[in-house]
């Protein structure tokens, strides 16, 4: 689980800085980033330049950029699914603003390097003959080491309290638009 002091320095940071604990207090602002990806280039003898890839035209990408792109697409799908089940609106974003997944990449940026971008530089490292499908088939596996899926709610509930304000209190059940008398279907047939 996400500490306390990990969560108020995620409710405290300004857009351009953050700091994460548990990767050796490093700035995760752009040049901190910039640096990590760099670090693991050579840990992973991965050749790096940059982070660039063109949406529009995929395969001109190089091998490290397809896979740090399909990594984090993993690794925003499971926040997101995290995000909607504990009832949290996607957009409304903290640090990331103006986009429909904005509090996806809030949350998703915790993970990010403790689990997606060393798979992708491992695989960018290795001959693979498909490695779109060998980042996904290694994230899977690394979300479940880290069981990540069981700790994102919990962490989000952690970085929400640490900003100090009281929960606000359910105001009531609303009952459902269009209630139904009796149940669809048949007598076998779940109602």
């Amino acid at each position: 689980t996400i500490s306390k002091r990990h969560a108020n320095n995620w409710v405290g940071r300004q857009t351009s800085y953050w700091r994460y604990a548990s990767w050796h207090e490093i700035a995760l602002n752009g040049p901190g980033v910039r640096a990590m990806y760099q670090q693991l280039a050579q840990q992973y003898g991965v050749k790096w330049q940059a982070r660039n890839y063109d949406r529009e035209d995929w395969d001109q990408a190089d091998i490290p950029n397809r896979c740090l792109s399909a990594a984090t697409a993993c690794l925003y799908g499971v926040t997101e699914a995290a995000v909607l089940a504990a009832g949290y609106a996607p957009a409304i974003g903290f640090i990331h603003s103006g986009k429909p997944l904005s509090f996806v990449y809030d949350v998703a940026d915790v993970y990010k390097f403790e689990t997606v971008v060393p798979v992708a530089f491992a695989v960018a490292g290795k001959p693979v003959h498909n490695v779109e499908r060998e980042v996904r088939q290694r994230c899977r596996d690394m979300f479940r080491k880290t069981r990540l899926l069981e700790r994102i709610i919990p962490d989000i509930e952690t970085m929400l309290d640490a900003g100090g304000l009281d929960k606000p209190e359910a105001q009531g059940v609303v009952d459902a638009a269009f209630p139904e008398d009796e149940g669809l279907g048949d007598a076998g047939h779940r109602t």
